[in-house]
């Protein structure tokens, strides 16, 4: 019996010794970063490029030596494109990883949902959310990293303006980001004498846009224009083309600046307009060589959401190397005082947080490939208006 006991001991202490070989551990020299990345769900498309924007980043920062000495490491976990996953991950990032800074995850609504638990916390973190009621100063740690919703589709408006349009049917996935967006495009419409002829929320488990497309074919718009994300979006377009809608232009947030976009609706994608925040031809700083570095490691070009998240976490580790510290409130304090040039253009920051100093473009897809067309001063192409007919 005491045979078999000092046998059991001896196979405990030689386990013990391989888990230790053979289990990672953190070390002393790493530096946590944490964040929520929807992997799967709805905003799987543009999260994804999120999640590679901060890996890119991450590589560089620990390519010149890390930050104070030490290397990144980078803590994420799959908020399936749900809140209250997202809300329980980044408790978990916090109280049981305890990361040293976090990230914001993809998209308004989840942000908006973590961001009491990283305030509470008393992290700074670089928010994806570009409603601008989420920055009133009632989360001083959570800043905006991206730019404002009334901004989005301000130069879509403008460029519609100019070239004669004057109804408007106005669709919007009934969330947070595409309700805060229709209320900036009917304020921007307003502004250019523009009548909003048409108007509808849909849920965001709409798939069948058909009904709505045929309301909307009754009022005979001159824009037809979309708060929506990529499947909407293809949804919308799938639905405008079977009606054999008339319309001289369509326009949508999020869905035509992501690849899959061409993909998914081939012909009937051609000459579609969408914004972006960000081109691969904008003379930025640093913009050529991330555009560079991001093929080289991902074999795709980035989107916007890469170039957002990637600035983000560049600008939090640039602070923090800074100050001197992860103290978090140093680091707040360092990125409310200045103006900073990044890949996006110069990123600024309202006593509250809100971000004031990113534009917005217009892009427009045409012969299977994203042009940057308005505004004139950083058009890479020519914009096909009205639209020609569906392909």
């Amino acid at each position: 019996m005491i045979t078999g006991f000092r046998r059991n001991t001896a196979l405990i202490a030689l386990l013990a010794l391989t888990l230790a070989q053979t289990t990672p551990v953190r070390a002393a020299d790493t530096i946590k970063i944490g964040f929520s990345v929807s992997e799967t769900g709805a905003l799987a498309a543009p999260s994804i490029f999120d999640r590679q924007g901060y890996e890119l980043a991450a590589d560089e920062v620990n390519a010149h030596g890390g930050l104070f000495g030490k290397k990144i490491e980078l803590v994420h976990y799959d908020d399936q494109s749900t809140p209250s996953t997202a809300v329980a991950l980044y408790q978990k990032l916090i109280t049981d990883d305890k990361v040293d800074l976090v990230m914001g995850p993809y998209s308004s609504q989840i942000n908006s949902a973590v961001t009491p638990i990283v305030d509470r916390a008393k992290l700074v973190m670089p928010s994806m959310d570009a409603n601008p009621t989420a920055f009133d100063g009632s989360h001083p740690f959570v800043f905006q990293a991206i730019a404002q919703t009334p901004q989005y589709m301000a130069p879509m408006i403008d460029f519609a303006a100019r070239r004669g349009v004057k109804t408007v049917a106005l669709l919007y996935q009934n969330s947070p980001f595409p309700t805060a967006l229709a209320s900036g495009i009917k304020d921007e419409a307003q502004k250019h004498g523009m009548k909003i002829v048409f108007e509808e929320a849909y849920p965001p488990a709409t798939t069948d846009f058909g009904p709505l497309l045929l309301k909307v074919a009754a009022t005979n718009p001159d824009l037809l224009i979309g708060g929506t994300f990529l499947a909407d979006a293809e949804g919308i377009v799938r639905a405008a083309k079977s009606q054999n809608l008339h319309a001289k232009m369509y326009a949508f947030s999020v869905g035509p600046v992501e690849p899959e976009f061409s993909r998914a609706l081939g012909p009937a994608a051609e000459n579609i307009f969408g914004n972006t925040l960000w081109f691969p031809s904008l003379s930025t700083k640093g913009n050529a060589e991330f555009v560079k570095a991001f093929r080289a490691k991902f074999n795709r070009d980035p989107d916007y959401h890469a170039a957002l998240s990637y600035a983000a976490l560049k600008l939090m580790t640039t602070a923090a190397a800074a100050v001197g510290s992860l103290d978090q409130e140093k680091i707040r304090t360092w990125l409310h005082g200045r103006t900073i040039d990044t890949v996006l253009g110069p990123f600024k920051l309202s006593p509250t947080g809100l971000q004031t100093g990113f534009s917005s473009y217009v892009i427009q897809w045409q012969k299977e490939k994203q042009l940057l067309v308005w505004p004139p001063q950083s058009a890479t192409g020519t914009p096909v208006f009205p639209h020609p007919g569906w392909q």
